[in-house]
């Protein structure tokens, strides 16, 4: 019911498909289960780009339907990558929750060659969500905190619990338990990643969007940690007209995020591996724990033990490669098990099913079995 809800996919055909030259270029990103997701490149005529705004449309719309944005963002010296979600445009596949963002993080990671190609492997990455999108663009920005210098979130959705059609429609389904729609969990915890973005951010929303609540808005904005960030309240607009009201206060705001992520450098990205010194409490140094995300111009740690939000001063980086998570581990690829206490196991190769809670589920010869990331590594 709820994916129903969610999606609303149109095919339509590429028209400069595999281009590498040229303003738009036409492709698809391959899964680790071979299913395609479209994108379309816009690329500015300017040849020193130093800002891409990865663009995640609303679950009505298609990447090809971006034209007034992507003007207005060569017009601000940035290039725009658009990509749609399963079973949309030329893609393969049916849309699908459970892959929205493990989709996001393979389209990310795929892109990289695409840029490179462009000559814009030194560019910001900014990542913009719009409606559904934002789902993608906050794990994004969470996830790929290194890598991502900005965030901007357009009557983005948070909770698909909270959205009055799924209100109405959820509690039916269970027909004589109505009660046991409030135990389900959200399917993609957006609220739950938004502590981890560090990067600057823009929270758009109109205060009279019928279809997801101004009141999404006002928690995305309450959840992000990061010092630099800012909500935008268009009074009178709706999901869908914002634009069409507010379209220069719209670019000028879209401007400010994007010279702040020019600006912007995240020494200490959610996830690295730093150690504590120079501390008053000497208990304290040595210790070492990874960033969980910004506390406005503090660092949030998971130390063994408590510490509260620690200046990036009395930090240093001991280890650059964050902690893996169930996100990197897509459904579908291929990993191998390690540093388990039944040696047995350590070794073994199987499929990635998916998530389950904290651990990744595996499909190995003797059956399936749910280990922590850190028990896993990637076989490429």
């Amino acid at each position: 019911m709820v994916t129903n809800i969610a999606f609303h996919p149109s095919k339509i055909e590429p028209s400069y498909l595999d281009a590498t030259t040229g303003p738009i270029r036409d492709g698809a990103f391959t899964m680790a289960d071979d299913k395609k997701i479209s994108f379309r490149f816009y690329v500015p005529k300017e040849t020193d780009v130093k800002i891409v705004v990865y663009f995640f449309h609303g679950n009505a719309e298609v990447c090809t339907a971006m034209d007034d944005i992507a003007e207005m963002l060569h017009s601000l010296g940035a290039a725009l990558l658009s990509i749609d979600y399963r079973g949309y445009s030329w893609g393969t596949g049916q849309p699908s929750l459970k892959k929205l963002c493990s989709d996001a993080d393979q389209c990310f990671r795929a892109s990289e060659t695409l840029l490179a190609d462009a000559g814009f492997a030194k560019a910001k990455r900014v990542m913009f969500g719009r409606s559904i999108g934002a789902t993608c663009a906050v794990h994004l920005a969470a996830k790929q905190s290194r890598k991502v210098h900005g965030l901007i979130v357009d009557s983005g959705l948070m909770s698909i619990k909270q959205l009055p059609t799924v209100q109405m429609l959820g509690p039916m389904v269970f027909q004589s338990q109505p009660e046991m729609f409030q135990k389900l969990a959200e399917p993609f915890d957006t609220l739950g990643k938004l502590p981890a973005v560090g990067c600057p951010a823009l929270v758009m929303h109109g205060d009279k969007d019928e279809i997801v609540p101004y009141s999404q808005a006002v928690q995305c904005h309450s959840g992000l940690k990061t010092p630099k960030k800012k909500l935008q309240c268009w009074v009178g607009a709706s999901h869908n007209d914002v634009w069409a009201i507010y379209a220069e206060p719209w670019r000028q705001e879209v401007k400010l995020l994007l010279e702040q992520a020019l600006d912007f450098q995240n020494e200490f990205p959610s996830g690295v591996l730093v150690e504590a010194h120079s501390l008053s409490a000497t208990e304290m140094n040595g210790l070492q724990g990874r960033v969980l995300g910004p506390q406005e111009e503090r660092l949030r740690v998971d130390f063994p033990q408590p510490a509260g939000a620690l200046k990036p001063s009395n930090l240093k980086i001991i280890e650059v490669e964050p902690e893996k998570g169930v996100e990197d581990f897509p459904i579908g690829a291929m990993v191998e098990a390690f540093g388990l206490s039944k040696i047995e196991l350590n070794g073994l190769r199987g499929k990635v099913l998916g998530p389950r809670e904290d651990r990744v589920e595996v499909k190995f010869d003797d059956g399936p079995k749910a280990l922590k990331p850190s028990n896993l590594k990637l076989i490429e």
